[in-house]
C-alpha cells in the first residue's frame, strides 16, 4: 500500500511540473468591426516555453516564439487582422473583426526539450451585424381588403445572422400558428439577411401590438403600435442591449 500511495504521489508531483492550459477564453460573440481579445492562459512546470500558436479552423494566423528575433509574427488569413502592438505569448488582440472572422479559435503551447509537451484548448467565436434600425410594422393593404380580419407585417433591419421575429398583442406573445404568417428570408449584398413575420389580428377593438426582432443572444429591437377599427394607428420605437460577452472554453492536451 505505502508503495502504491507513493507512486500516486509522485505521480501528481511529475504532472504538476508539466505544461498544462490553464483557460482559453474566447469571445462567443463579437459585433462587426470591434476588437476582440483572446487569452490563452497556462502554467510551463519545469518545461521552458517553445512556441505559443493560434489557430482558425485549423489554420494557423498567429505564433509567438522566444527564440525568435521578433517573438511575434502574424499570417495572412482571411477575415484575421492581428495587432502585433497589443498581443503576445499570453493573448491575441484581432481588430477589427469582420464576418469572415467567424470561426472555431484554437491556441496550442509547445515546450523545449526534454518534455516537448504540447496542450490546448479552443472556443468559437461568432460575429453578428446589428441592423441600422428596428423591425418596422405596416399593413397589409391587400390582405386588409377582407374585413374580417386586419393583417399586420413586420420586417427586420438587414443583419447577420437573420433576425428571430415574434409578435405579442397586449402584453402576450403570439404562439397560435393560425395567426402567424412566415415569409421567406431577404437576402441582400454581403450575406445579409432581412426576415418577415406576418400578423393575424381580429377587428373590432383597440390593442397594441409590439414586434421584437432578436439578433443571436445579444440584441433585441421592438416596435409597438396601437390598432383598432382596422387601422395602423400611433407607433413607437424602442430599443433594448442586452450584454452578451460570454465565454467558451474547451481544453485538451495531447502528448
Amino acid at each position: 500500500r505505502m508503495f502504491i500511495t507513493f507512486a500516486i504521489i509522485s505521480l501528481l508531483i511529475k504532472e504538476s511540473m508539466l505544461l498544462r492550459i490553464v483557460r482559453v477564453a474566447v469571445p462567443s460573440y463579437k459585433v462587426r468591426g470591434q476588437p476582440a481579445q483572446l487569452d490563452c492562459d497556462y502554467e510551463l512546470g519545469d518545461d521552458k516555453l517553445y512556441s505559443v500558436k493560434w489557430y482558425r479552423d485549423n489554420e494557423e494566423f498567429y505564433r509567438y516564439m522566444p527564440k525568435f528575433d521578433p517573438p511575434k509574427h502574424a499570417y495572412k488569413l482571411d477575415g484575421i487582422k492581428v495587432d502585433l502592438l497589443k498581443s503576445d505569448d499570453r493573448r491575441v488582440i484581432l481588430h477589427p473583426v469582420t464576418l469572415k472572422s467567424t470561426g472555431q479559435y484554437r491556441c496550442e503551447v509547445s515546450a523545449e526539450a526534454p518534455s516537448f509537451a504540447s496542450a490546448a484548448g479552443e472556443g468559437r467565436m461568432e460575429v453578428i451585424y446589428l441592423p441600422r434600425e428596428g423591425p418596422r410594422i405596416t399593413g397589409n393593404q391587400q390582405e386588409n381588403r377582407r374585413g374580417d380580419s386586419m393583417f399586420l407585417n413586420c420586417t427586420s433591419g438587414r443583419s447577420y445572422p437573420a433576425a428571430i421575429l415574434s409578435w405579442d398583442i397586449d402584453g402576450e406573445k403570439v404562439t397560435d400558428p393560425a395567426l402567424l404568417v412566415e415569409y421567406p428570408h431577404i437576402q441582400h449584398q454581403h450575406g445579409l439577411v432581412s426576415t418577415a413575420l406576418g400578423l393575424r389580428v381580429p377587428t373590432g377593438r383597440t390593442m397594441q401590438v409590439r414586434c421584437t426582432a432578436r439578433v443571436a443572444p445579444s440584441w433585441r429591437e421592438g416596435s409597438e403600435a396601437v390598432v383598432g377599427n382596422s387601422q395602423l394607428a400611433d407607433s413607437k420605437e424602442a430599443m433594448l442591449l442586452e450584454p452578451f460577452e460570454a465565454i467558451t472554453c474547451l481544453v485538451h492536451s495531447f502528448d
